[in-house]
């Protein structure tokens, strides 16, 4: 299993402290950081520049978006962003993708919310065409590449009529095809892992050979139901595990006494959750952590905190019986100092990483 770091980084929290955590996790070999994006009080509104700051920060360990929401914006603006990122992080970039999680933030931008699922699934379609593809046309329902193209709906190639002239230098004429320039370093394209609650997004994500990775708002319990549905639709679609990456975000905090690290954590983990049960959503609705379960089973079923011993048998059972392949953890949180959190990486990379890599 891989291990990494994630972040929701809100707008007073220190960007430079998280870098720093990252450059740590990179020199003690964890897999990847992953850094939330939101928009307003909860979250990074831009996760693009903190993407390539890592990238630069660092030598070996992945960076990338955890839930980048490409309805917010044109996705060829996405595509193109981390097609600069990974080719700086020389082949080290994750898109994470999400359908939308809070519906102020579809407000605040003019998007209506209820549209939100279809403008996702167009947006990947789009995002996967132009990382794979020279000289395409794209036509959906929402989206159009080139911008103004007149076609019928769907993508397609080129057609090629010697002498070839790429389309940047044919004047100035209206184009019909483009290609994305830089096109990013990994192929054929940078790992995209989708985010979701909706059994619908979910399934649609196993058909399309996405990556998923399930939130920290869920039980195990509720973890397994939904990678039970995601390999489901991964064997229909004809597809193996083996093809992709199967996520789990968790609040995560160690120290090497169990009792210390509740102690230290708690609080913070209380403020989180109690944001996340006024932001909820429909989708979120029936979550057991949304319906006053109380602390102890929170503890026992969605939070990882304590010795990595107490730890790491939970993470083993979970991985044996869904196939997780990746473990996202978010060690920072808000109020926890510095130095606590570089201890809890350190404790992260030593004795949790070592044993669920091996």
């Amino acid at each position: 299993m891989r291990v990494g770091l994630l972040y929701a980084m809100g707008p007073e929290d220190d960007y430079a402290q998280a870098l720093t955590q990252v450059e740590e996790a990179d020199r003690l070999g964890l897999d990847f950081a992953l850094f939330e994006e939101h928009h307003g009080d909860r979250g990074c509104p831009a996760v693009g520049p903190l993407v390539t700051a890592a990238a630069a920060r660092t030598s070996a360990i992945r960076v990338g978006a955890a839930n980048r929401h490409l309805t917010l914006e044109h996705p060829v603006h996405v595509a193109e962003d981390f097609a600069v990122a990974d080719i700086i992080s020389r082949g080290r970039v994750i898109l994470g993708v999400s359908p939308g999680e809070r519906p102020a933030e579809f407000a605040a931008a003019g998007i209506p919310w209820n549209e939100r699922e279809q403008r996702f699934r167009e947006a990947v379609e789009l995002i996967r065409t132009l990382w794979t593809q020279a000289g395409v046309q794209f036509v959906g329902e929402h989206y159009r590449f080139p911008l103004g193209v007149d076609a019928p709906a769907g993508w397609r190639r080129e057609p090629y009529t010697p002498p070839f002239l790429d389309q940047w230098r044919r004047g100035q004429t209206r184009p019909d095809f483009l290609s994305l320039l830089p096109r990013p370093v990994q192929w054929p394209h940078p790992p995209i892992w989708a985010t979701g609650w909706r059994r619908e997004t979910i399934e649609w994500a196993a058909s399309r050979g996405l990556g998923f990775m399930c939130s920290s708002l869920e039980t195990d319990a509720e973890v397994r139901t939904r990678l039970g549905w995601y390999g489901d639709a991964l064997a229909q679609a004809g597809r193996d595990r083996n093809e992709v990456c199967l996520a789990l975000a968790r609040d995560v905090f160690l120290a090497a006494d169990g009792d210390e690290a509740r102690e230290l954590a708690l609080p913070a983990l209380r403020r989180r959750l109690d944001a996340a049960r006024g932001e909820a959503i429909e989708e979120q609705a029936g979550l057991a952590c949304m319906n006053g379960i109380d602390e102890a089973t929170l503890l026992d079923q969605c939070w990882l905190v304590g010795s990595p011993a107490e730890v790491l048998d939970r993470v083993k059972a979970l991985q044996a019986d869904s196939g997780l392949t990746h473990l996202a953890c978010r060690v920072w949180l808000p109020g926890r100092v510095h130095s606590d959190v570089i201890d809890c990486i350190r404790l992260l990379a030593s004795q949790l990483h070592t044993r669920l890599v091996a």
